[in-house]
């Protein structure tokens, strides 16, 4: 028996159960044509939208249009009042903008950063990340003085972005960078400085010094940082037995000013008082002096008038000049008279002196 070779046992018409019946290659069922699947896509989707072709094409332009619109509004930002924003196209910074609404080219074309810019960072050089107000804890740094001490240094530094674009893309991390700067320009000063200033009354001096001179620095690196201020927080000696050695010079030193405020004060006080009485005394010597000068020149004035008298009457003038003698003598002498012709029994005086007495009371009872 024979058969065709596309016809087999099963008959010419059964080609679907006849194993010997050619197939198509299973290649082309993997494979379909890429004009075909394009083809029933666009079949798909325009099942969604009416039959009518020129309806079917506005919405789909409404929609494109919507979407593109939406798209334009990722534009829109709003910068606060204590903030900046850097606009970045494909990445790279173009400008600055200032708080209030803003609009920039939509994303992904261009990017909106925004940061505080008024707000203080304050840092520290401690272990501590926040600043205690009632101590600090963590440790400073050790180091070097002018004099080739070693102290330990804690310090804090407050600062503030200024120029927004500068602070995020001319330094890759500005924060360290200004933690570094701090603690070489705090270094460098305090190398150039001697102990006793850096632990008492130069310390004013130095946080101005190291402001001045950190803003200099982050100005040169462009930061666009401001350093509102730098202070040095605490510098202590490395070691507690030093430390008391150095607490107890600082109260000598204290206990010193003290003293010396206070033999100023003294001082200021007596030396007033002493030039006071100095010009009394010779304000008193000159008042005494020119005193006597005159009476000098009185008394020799009337000793030339008694000449010229005694010059014209010598008799007279010599007469008048035993009864003053004698009045001057005997004003404060008692005086007793006695009546020559008459010294039979008692003795008779008349007390003077008395009767002088008895008058002066008698005036002052009467008053």
């Amino acid at each position: 028996m024979s058969w065709n070779d596309n016809d087999g046992p099963w008959g010419p018409g059964d080609k679907d159960n006849n194993p010997w019946a050619k197939k198509p290659k299973r290649g082309s069922e993997s494979n379909p044509n890429i004009e075909d699947l394009l083809k029933k896509g666009q079949d798909s989707f325009k099942k969604f939208f009416p039959k009518n072709e020129k309806g079917g094409g506005k919405t789909l332009w409404y929609i494109a249009g919507g979407i593109f619109f939406l798209w334009l509004l990722t534009g829109i930002y709003t910068v606060q009042q204590d903030e900046q924003a850097a606009i970045l196209r494909f990445g790279k910074w173009v400008r600055t903008t200032d708080p209030g609404l803003n609009y920039h080219l939509p994303t992904p074309i261009e990017t909106a950063l925004i940061r505080n810019v008024t707000s203080i960072v304050v840092f520290t050089n401690s272990n501590a990340n926040q600043i205690a107000p009632a101590g600090l804890s963590g440790e400073g740094a050790l180091m070097l003085t002018g004099d080739e001490n070693i102290v330990d240094v804690q310090f804090a530094v407050n600062w503030r972005i200024k120029d927004l674009g500068d602070f995020l893309f001319n330094v890759k991390s500005p924060d360290t960078t200004i933690r570094a700067a701090a603690d070489s320009v705090v270094r460098a000063v305090i190398a150039q400085t001697p102990i006793a200033q850096v632990l008492s009354e130069g310390r004013s001096k130095i946080n101005i010094q190291l402001r001045e001179m950190l803003q200099k620095l982050v100005d040169d690196y462009r930061l666009g940082v401001e350093i509102s201020q730098v202070e040095l927080l605490k510098v202590t000696p490395p070691t507690a037995k030093v430390n008391d050695a150095y607490l107890d010079v600082q109260r000598a030193k204290a206990d010193m000013e003290r003293k010396r405020n206070e033999a100023e004060f003294y001082r200021n006080s007596i030396i007033p008082v002493a030039r006071g009485r100095a010009k009394k005394i010779i304000q008193d010597s000159e008042g005494y002096a020119a005193g006597v000068k005159a009476g000098i020149d009185g008394e020799t004035s009337r000793f030339q008038l008694v000449y010229d008298q005694f010059r014209t009457a010598p008799e007279v003038t010599r007469a008048r000049l035993y009864i003053d003698t004698m009045e001057y003598i005997l004003k404060d002498a008692q005086k007793i008279i006695v009546d020559g012709e008459k010294l039979q029994g008692v003795q008779p005086y008349l007390p003077l002196p008395e009767f002088k007495k008895i008058k002066q009371k008698t005036e002052e009872t009467v008053q």
